[in-house]
């Protein structure tokens, strides 16, 4: 099975501009998680530069999976939605989409001019985007009673992504997010402390985008 496993992405808007040879170029990275939203990435982008002579993009996105398009909008092909996806998959980065809209200035750039041109757009767009870590974690529920609460609680925090989420009754009901690389310790770890008198009901791997500032990294 194939596991989801960490990525950083970005959760604004980041765009810068140059100019080469009297066109102008201006370079903007935004989320995009899906294919489906590459659309509305296009059209928000449109509306702000709107009559320009080109919208050429690249994406990356469905997370750890790095699914990727393209497209060079009319400029000659290889020109410019490569280039972009290059810079892209250097930064690392899923869930985005970095457009570079030209706006004509009146002089041939050539193929040569063109790569260069798109490559810098992409870049000026990555050089101030902030970068948001998403962490991939497994995720269990188990139910403990109240004596291997405590010890659960002192004894594998260090292993949890985040927080547990808990509901007390009789018994407390838990969900915990575990680091994909720490799933193995706190099995072994939990099943220790609490004597094997847990089950664990492993569920769909998740992603998280906050971790505790005392996680082991």
């Amino acid at each position: 099975m194939n596991r989801i496993a960490d990525y950083d992405t970005v959760v604004d808007c980041f765009e810068d501009e140059m100019s080469l040879k009297g066109s102008r170029f201006i370079g903007i990275l935004m989320p995009c998680a899906s294919e489906d939203a590459i659309p509305g990435c296009l059209d928000d982008v449109s509306r702000r530069y709107p009559n320009a002579t080109h919208y050429c993009y690249a994406t990356i996105f469905g997370g750890s999976e790095r699914k990727e398009k393209s497209s060079d909008n009319g400029e000659p092909s290889g020109t410019a939605g490569k280039p972009i996806l290059f810079m892209l998959k250097g930064s690392g980065l899923s869930d985005v989409i970095c457009v570079v809209v030209r706006y004509f200035g009146g002089t041939l750039l050539g193929t040569g001019g063109l790569v260069h041109a798109y490559t810098e757009g992409a870049r000026i767009a990555l050089d101030r985007a902030e970068r948001h870590a998403r962490t991939a974690c497994a995720v269990y529920r188990f139910t403990l009673d109240y004596p291997y609460y405590s010890v659960f609680e002192s004894k594998c925090r260090d292993l949890m992504a985040k927080a547990p989420q808990c509901d007390y009754s009789d018994k407390v009901d838990v969900k915990a997010w575990i680091r994909i690389a720490d799933q193995e310790e706190f099995v072994q770890r939990i099943t220790d402390l609490t004597e094997r008198h847990v089950m664990l009901k492993p569920c769909d791997d998740e992603y998280i985008d906050d971790a505790l500032p005392d996680r082991k990294r």
